[in-house]
C-alpha cells in the first residue's frame, strides 16, 4: 500500500503489485491498463463497450490504476485555478521527482501526470469517473502534443460529418444532444470535449470517450421519457415536484450509455467538423427559440464558451506542464473555424423546437 506519495520504493512495488490487464483503444490510440482490483477491469470494459479495437494503431501507453484507502498526507498543495463562475476548492498538485501529483479534494483520490506510466491512487473503484477522466486526460494529452486544440462541446455525427453543441457549464449541451440522437441517423461523438485540427481539407474532429453524464431534469424530461427509467422510483416522485429552474440548477450525476439506451453502433469516435451550435438561449426569456448563422469576423465572441484550456494533467512534448490558465485566444478558434459553418441558438430554452431548428439548419 503506498502510504508516501514522495516515497518512489513504494510506488515501484504497488505497481509491481498491478497483476491485471486489459487494453483500451480509442482509434489509433492503444491504453494498457494494469491494476490489483480485477473489478476495475471489468467496470471499464463495461463503460467504454462502444469502442472497438482499430487495426490502425499508432500509439501505445500503459495506465495504472492502484486500488486503496485514501492516501493521508499532509503535503502542500498548490490549488489549480478554477474556470470563471465555479466555485470551490476543487484540486491540487505538488511536482515531485517522479512527477506531478494531482490531488482531488473531495473524494480524496490522487493522480501521478507524467508521459511514461501515468498513475492513479486511491479508492478507485468507489470513484470510476475520476478514474476514467484520468484515462480520458492521457488520449488529450496525445492529441494536444500533436497541436490539436481543445473545445468545451458535446456532438453528434451524421455520415462521417460532425455538429458540435458549446456552452459554458450548466448550458444544456449534454441534454440537446441526447434529443438530436432521437434521430436515428445521429450517432454519439462526444459529451463534453471536442479535439480539433485544422487541415487543407476542412476541421477534423475527435471525440472524447465520456458518456454523457446529466442531471435529473435531462432524464425526468427526455424525449418520450426514453431516459426516465436511469431515475429510481423515489427520485422520480421526488424530483418532478421541483419547479423548472430548482430542477435545471440541481447537480446530481448520472451516466447515459449511449449502446444500451438508443441502440448498437450508435458511437462515432471521429469525424469532420461541419457546423457549430453556441447555445445562448435562457429559462428566463420570453423570445422564441431561434436559430442563426453567426459571422465570425462581425461576431468572434460568440465562440467564447467553446474555449477550454487543457489544465494540470496537460504536459507538452518534451514533458512540460503549461501555465494551468493557458488557452488558444478567441482569434486561434475562430482562424481554425473557417471552414465550419457557426449558428446561434437563441430565446428560450426548448429542446423539442431546437431538434426541428436543427434538422433544417442545411437551408440556413
Amino acid at each position: 500500500m503506498i502510504t508516501n506519495l514522495l516515497d518512489t520504493r513504494q510506488l515501484k512495488v504497488e505497481m509491481s503489485n498491478c497483476q491485471f490487464r486489459s487494453r483500451l483503444v480509442f482509434g489509433s490510440l492503444r491504453v494498457d491498463v494494469y491494476t490489483n482490483n480485477m473489478d476495475i477491469l471489468t467496470e471499464l470494459g463495461d463503460y467504454y463497450k462502444s469502442y472497438v479495437e482499430d487495426t490502425a494503431i499508432e500509439q501505445t501507453i500503459s495506465v495504472y490504476i492502484i486500488d486503496q484507502p485514501a492516501v493521508e498526507d499532509d503535503l502542500d498543495w498548490l490549488e489549480v485555478p478554477r474556470e470563471a463562475g465555479k466555485q470551490g476548492r476543487k484540486e491540487g498538485y505538488l511536482e515531485s521527482a517522479s512527477g506531478r501529483w494531482i490531488k482531488k479534494f473531495k473524494t480524496n483520490m490522487l493522480m501521478l501526470q507524467r508521459q511514461r506510466d501515468p498513475i492513479v491512487v486511491g479508492p478507485c473503484l468507489d470513484n470510476l469517473a475520476q478514474v476514467i477522466n484520468f484515462i480520458n486526460n492521457q488520449f488529450i494529452n496525445v492529441h494536444l502534443r500533436r497541436d490539436w486544440v481543445l473545445g468545451h462541446a458535446s456532438g453528434f455525427s451524421v455520415a462521417g460529418q460532425v455538429t458540435a453543441i458549446a456552452a459554458g457549464s450548466g448550458g444544456g449541451k449534454s441534454t440537446l444532444m441526447l434529443r438530436c440522437l432521437e434521430d436515428a441517423s445521429r450517432q454519439f461523438l462526444t459529451n463534453d470535449r471536442l479535439l480539433m485540427e485544422a487541415t487543407s481539407e476542412g476541421v477534423k474532429a475527435v471525440g472524447v470517450a465520456k458518456l454523457p453524464r446529466v442531471n435529473p431534469g435531462t432524464l425526468l424530461h427526455s424525449h418520450n421519457d426514453r431516459l426516465k427509467h436511469i431515475l429510481p422510483l423515489n427520485e422520480q416522485e421526488k424530483l418532478s415536484q421541483l419547479a423548472q429552474q430548482a430542477l435545471w440548477e440541481l447537480e446530481q450525476k448520472y451516466d447515459v450509455q449511449i449502446e444500451d439506451e438508443y441502440g448498437e453502433n450508435r458511437v462515432q469516435l471521429q469525424g469532420e467538423l461541419k457546423n457549430l451550435i453556441m447555445l445562448d438561449w435562457s429559462l428566463a426569456s420570453s423570445e422564441p427559440t431561434c436559430l442563426t448563422l453567426v459571422d465570425l469576423e462581425k461576431e468572434p465572441d460568440t465562440i467564447e464558451g467553446l474555449r477550454k484550456r487543457p489544465g494540470p494533467f496537460y504536459q507538452d512534448k518534451v514533458g512540460v506542464f503549461s501555465d494551468s490558465n493557458d488557452c488558444p485566444s478567441v482569434a486561434e478558434y475562430c482562424q481554425m473555424l473557417k471552414t465550419v459553418r457557426v449558428f446561434k441558438l437563441t430565446g428560450a430554452i426548448d429542446f423539442d423546437v431546437a431538434f426541428e431548428l436543427i434538422k433544417g439548419m442545411d437551408q440556413l
